[in-house]
């Protein structure tokens, strides 16, 4: 249920923003989902447009990016994409993960944390 969570802050932040702009009706979400949160998009897409029955975002049109895993290593200093399998234990605990290059863990996560609302298309009143 880390999808619904999820999707409810979202569509919280979705509603003020627009709203906040004047929009009668939000025409489009654009999001980022990065790859180490694990998130399911399809699964936070289906608890968006659950969450904006009855809203100005009703019809909006909902498309996700992924974002993949970016990393840099502090002992051998790689830096680049880290690969990452699904598992399904990850929506449980985190996994430690270790450098491509030199093995060691430790990493800076650069990208692919973050669930992002990256914009929103509206149509303001009198449009």
């Amino acid at each position: 249920m880390h999808e619904m969570s999820v999707a409810q802050g979202v569509a919280e932040a979705v509603l003020r923003g627009a709203r906040r702009e004047g929009a009668v009706k939000i025409i489009r979400i654009n999001l980022e989902v990065g790859q180490l949160t694990f998130l399911n998009p399809e699964q936070v897409i289906f608890w968006l447009k659950e969450l904006f029955k009855n809203t100005e975002a009703e019809e909006a049109e909902i498309i996700h990016k992924t974002i993949p895993a970016r990393v840099r290593c502090s002992k051998c200093g790689y830096e680049g994409p880290l690969q990452v399998k699904e598992d399904p234990l990850f929506h449980q605990a985190l996994p430690v993960f270790a450098c491509p290059k030199c093995e060691r863990g430790s990493l800076e996560i650069l990208e692919g944390r973050d669930c992002i609302v990256s914009s929103i298309e509206i149509l303001e009143e009198g449009e």
